[in-house]
């Protein structure tokens, strides 16, 4: 564990407190060096130009530990994997390193995405499911210092093998503290055999900022427990009720409207379909199940058709 005494902090310019007065969090304009089990680091304190984020240099938790460091050169710190060079790094209470970021630039009207992926360097990777080089956001890792997740640069795909089979992801992937596959990111449509059938597993609007949370997902034994997919999804229950549930189109940030994947999950003989407006739950023993492949493509402009049911 390591505690910085705050009243040594140098050159603090603006701060946040705990209700009890701690120091939560500041900014700095002059030389500090913070001690870690890792090293020591130099936070942020010069002038950071159009690139760099103007983040809190420090932040700490109420027990007066460090959190956070947003750093003032990139710095190589020794993990489980190897060494990376980073720019920001984040603790746990303990002291252990929690995450670290090789580049952490901000992108703006001044610095493109395209200028800060110039800067990105690739890494090579060896773990159990497979071996490959990629440009990276970041690692994240479990207190005892294994692997937690890693998240791909935007631009990047790579393919590892999982309980579903080998699958090209984005992203990037989770693993569990064993270094089993939790969860990844499929790249496209892949197929994917599910305990109501072959279905593909794909969803396009997957945020890919942080590879802690991704769609395809796996119990600690392989077993699948969710995924999104935009294919059609149609169920006979025992009693001859019928339901289908098929994609949705919601306003777009971006584009007038994009389509809401199907949120599949699966429990024992149960599996819970979301169309991202109502769940169903179904008995998988008491249920007959098609599947129909999805359009894939673009979602296309509203027509306002006076029979259609997919928008919002």
């Amino acid at each position: 564990m390591f505690t910085v005494e705050t009243s040594n902090i140098k050159g603090i310019t603006s701060f946040t407190t705990y209700d009890s007065g701690g120091l939560k969090e500041c900014k700095l304009n002059e030389y500090n060096l913070i001690h870690t089990k890792y090293g020591d680091f130099v936070p942020q304190y010069g002038n950071p130009g159009i690139r760099r984020k103007q983040l809190n240099a420090l932040s700490f938790y109420k027990s007066g530990k460090v959190k956070n460091i947003s750093l003032e050169q990139q710095t190589e710190i020794s993990t489980s994997i190897g060494n990376f060079p980073a720019e920001l790094v984040t603790f746990f209470e303990d002291g252990s390193l929690n995450s670290l970021f090789p580049l952490n630039g901000q992108i703006s009207g001044f610095w493109s995405e395209e200028e800060e992926g110039a800067l990105a360097q690739k890494y090579d990777f060896t773990f159990p499911f497979g071996s490959f080089s990629a440009k990276i956001i970041g690692l994240r890792f479990y207190p005892d210092g294994k692997v937690r997740s890693l998240i791909l640069w935007p631009t990047e795909g790579i393919a590892v093998d999982t309980p579903a089979g080998k699958i090209p992801i984005r992203t990037g992937f989770k693993l569990f503290e064993d270094g089993s596959m939790e969860s990844v990111e499929p790249a496209k449509p892949v197929p994917v055999e599910a305990p109501i059938g072959l279905i593909n597993a794909y969803d396009a609007a997957a945020v890919g900022i942080d590879a802690d949370v991704n769609s395809l997902r796996f119990d600690r034994n392989g077993k699948l427990t969710s995924l999104a997919t935009f294919d059609i999804i149609s169920v006979k229950k025992s009693n001859g009720e019928m339901k289908v549930t098929f994609p949705k189109l919601k306003p777009g940030l971006t584009e007038e409207y994009e389509k809401v994947p199907i949120k599949l999950s699966f429990d024992d003989d149960t599996v819970i379909i979301n169309d991202g407006a109502k769940a169903n739950e179904y008995r998988i023993s008491d249920s007959t199940f098609k599947i129909t492949g999805g359009d894939y493509t673009e979602a296309p402009t509203c027509g306002y058709c006076s029979k259609c049911k997919g928008c919002m």
